[in-house]
């Protein structure tokens, strides 16, 4: 195949790196950075783009860090593992500031105002608390972009060295008793207070008796949760629970849902976090970044000060919320899976005295299907001094946001997973609303990835 030249200009969204074809025609290039020149083959052409398999840098970036590697070969998920932090924080944020002009339509000097520095994180290597690995053929790691085959990865990027270790004991128990019955192992645990749960993952659809008694059987006859047990003390760690989940469907393997059993122990740890501690429990949501997410918590707490009522919307296991409540304040959490719920009354217990937990409520509903205007007039619940917002990374349903901007709350704190669909959230709410500041945070080093944090309070005039 033809090889064609291109130099690449930019970094896309997903980190790709952006260039041209001799024809002018946009292309995305994976692996490689601006200033570089690469000579390509070319995977796929529509008629407004095209995708290309970078096999060679003729002309490398200074602000390359190791080797380039054909895509191929490298576990997806890292498109900046050879590139320097200090670029890496300067492409997040750049795309925080081009969403905002280019999506939003916010003007650059307001953006001079308002924005603040990216906060990158102090150590950025083994930073993940929940690893998610495949198991193929007896190997266990992170897949190739899009695939289903393992690449190579530096585990010192983005894992825990205590979950290395697992994960090097489980590939040596596959390589000694090979089996088909795996094919994922996650890994969750905090460096804190030192309890780490093991969840081993079956897409098998048999009956799921036969899948459980195979896989007991396994773990008996090969010591593999024993060796694991001796793995985690022989660091000082405590293996809280070891768990086996079968999710035969695409969907359950996504959700980390399906048929859960627990083998041994129970099916959460415990975390500290903003000095209060919360239960994490298999399944449930936590930011991958404990260290990072306390940034993005004090931030959260800054919108908050001075505040007697706080609502928290997508509030999950109450985290957020209850990390950033302070004495006397009353803090409402909606989130609409009851598991999620649960949890969050849960920590309440956990992470707050007895009269503090007394002012916090935590609401199963759908937020759109909340019925604010009535619980407050009947008394239920009171107006809000502040909203923190904290969805998911297609953002605010249009309908919440103007049940956002409906409670007409003096102050509102968008936390954010995208870019783009917070700057389309924010051009709808800034119609009421006004930025006072925007700081992104870097909760995922040598990801493209990157959370904000934005404040807003109540416009005295229409517009910004």
């Amino acid at each position: 195949m033809e090889l064609i030249e291109v130099k690449i200009t930019a970094l896309g969204s997903e980190g790709q790196g952006i260039g041209s074809l001799p024809s002018g025609k946009t292309c995305f290039v994976s692996g490689v950075f601006p200033g570089e020149v690469c000579l390509c083959e070319l995977e796929n052409e529509t008629s407004k783009y095209a995708v290309c398999n970078a096999v060679e840098v003729i002309k490398e970036s200074p602000d390359r860090t190791a080797p380039f590697r054909p895509a191929d070969e490298v576990s997806g998920g890292l498109p900046f593992a050879c590139l320097s932090y200090e670029a890496q924080l300067k492409f997040k944020e750049t795309r925080v500031r081009d969403c905002l002009t280019r999506i939003g339509g916010f003007d650059e000097d307001l953006l001079k105002a308002v924005f603040r520095p990216v906060l990158g994180a102090e150590k950025p290597l083994r930073y993940r608390n929940h690893m998610q690995y495949a198991i193929r053929d007896g190997e266990v790691g992170l897949l190739c972009g899009k695939s289903d085959t393992l690449g190579d990865y530096d585990s010192e990027l983005i894992e825990y060295e205590i979950f290395e270790k697992i994960k090097d004991m489980a590939r040596g128990c596959f390589d000694r008793a090979p089996t088909r019955l795996f094919d994922g192992l996650v890994l969750r645990g905090s460096l804190r207070t030192k309890q780490i749960l093991v969840e081993f993952v079956s897409s098998q659809d048999g009956p799921h008796e036969v899948i459980l008694r195979d896989a007991e059987r396994y773990f008996e006859t090969t010591h593999l949760f024993d060796n694991i047990c001796d793995t985690c003390e022989d660091n000082g760690y405590v293996l809280n629970g070891f768990l086996f989940r079968i999710s035969p469907s695409k969907t359950s393997k996504r959700t980390r849902t399906g048929v859960r059993t627990i083998y041994s122990g129970i099916d959460y740890y415990d975390e500290t976090f903003c000095g209060r501690t919360f239960r994490i429990k298999a399944g449930s949501f936590f930011q991958v970044n404990t260290e990072q997410a306390e940034k993005l918590a004090n931030k959260a707490s800054q919108a908050c000060s001075g505040s007697r009522v706080i609502y928290d919307f997508y509030c999950g296991c109450g985290t957020l919320g209850l990390a950033v409540k302070q004495k006397g304040q009353k803090l409402l959490g909606i989130e609409v899976v009851p598991e999620a719920i649960q949890s969050a009354k849960i920590n309440r217990s956990l992470s707050l005295d007895e009269q503090e937990a007394s002012e916090c409520e935590f609401i199963c509903k759908d937020v759109l299907k909340a019925d604010f205007a009535q619980l407050i007039k009947s008394g239920k619940i009171l107006p809000p001094d502040v909203i923190i917002v904290d969805p998911p990374r297609k953002g605010l349903d249009i309908g919440v946001v103007k049940k956002v901007m409906e409670l007409n709350s003096p102050k509102i704190c968008y936390i954010s997973c995208d870019p783009a669909t917070l700057a389309r959230d924010l051009k709808m709410i800034t119609r009421e609303y006004k930025i006072e500041e925007v700081t992104p945070v870097d909760l995922f080093p040598n990801s493209s990835h990157i959370e904000t944090a934005v404040i807003l309070s109540k416009s005295t005039q229409d517009g910004q």
